[in-house]
């Protein structure tokens, strides 16, 4: 796997581009290869001109965890995550009144992807380092259960969503009824996949539990699951 930055944001038909973004390509292209995909959209309501990011890393997190316990290097991913955040940083400055942001990471390692949402501003940046440190010590830790996992999505909430059809999931695009977003929620419930089961990780307390947790593309098929079925047959979607 090579090292690469997916890079995606939507705009109006007629919007302008980022002031600057071909400087920001040159700049993270001297380190990993970087592929830019701007959309057009003449929806209404949030996401233009956010980010989704999608990186992938040449070195799985068990490698990464054996380099760390082992040796005590410094995290290398931290250090570039925040080179990273230095170029997006730089971009926004210049585009303030497109009111940009980062609505997603991703992580590709080779054994796993690791998804962090944006659940208040910047808040990917604060808690990205501590987060992938937890997660090398929970890989160390569970190094034959780590060899399944597919996926670690953070945070999660343990919060009932607007209609009432599910407990766990990630901050929601649309319908979201939880009013305030804080640090500590990067440090409360993660969930985590394999390719057959569902957990949530409780952080505080290192906890490990078989429940199912609902990331968008999953909440929005039960969703319209439950729409189909008659369970929610007044409701309308709140963008």
């Amino acid at each position: 796997m090579s090292k690469s930055i997916k890079i995606e944001y939507w705009t109006y038909p007629e919007g302008k581009d980022f002031e600057g973004i071909e400087e920001f390509v040159n700049e993270i292209d001297k380190h990993y290869f970087l592929m830019v995909s701007k959309k057009r959209t003449d929806a209404l309501g949030g996401g233009l001109y956010d980010l989704i990011i999608e990186i992938s890393e040449d070195i799985s997190l068990l490698e990464l965890a054996k380099s760390y316990v082992e040796d005590g290097i410094k995290l290398y991913i931290g250090y570039q995550a925040k080179e990273i955040y230095n170029s997006i940083k730089s971009l926004f400055d210049k585009n303030k009144e497109l009111k940009p942001s980062v609505q997603q990471i991703s992580v590709q390692f080779k054994d796993c992807k690791v998804i962090f949402y944006e659940v208040y501003k910047n808040g990917i940046e604060e808690n990205f380092e501590e987060a992938i440190s937890v997660i090398i010590n929970f890989a160390a830790a569970n190094k034959k259960l780590f060899k399944k996992i597919t996926e670690i999505h953070l945070p999660v909430f343990n919060h009932k969503d607007y209609y009432n059809i599910c407990n766990y999931r990630v901050k929601l695009n649309v319908d979201e009824n939880i009013l305030d977003f804080v640090k500590e929620d990067y440090h409360n419930f993660w969930g985590i996949r394999t390719k057959k089961k569902y957990y949530v990780y409780n952080v505080k307390n290192n906890k490990l539990k078989r429940k199912k947790f609902y990331s968008q593309e999953n909440y929005d098929k039960l969703f319209s699951k439950a729409f189909k079925n008659g369970k929610l047959s007044n409701a309308k979607r709140k963008y």
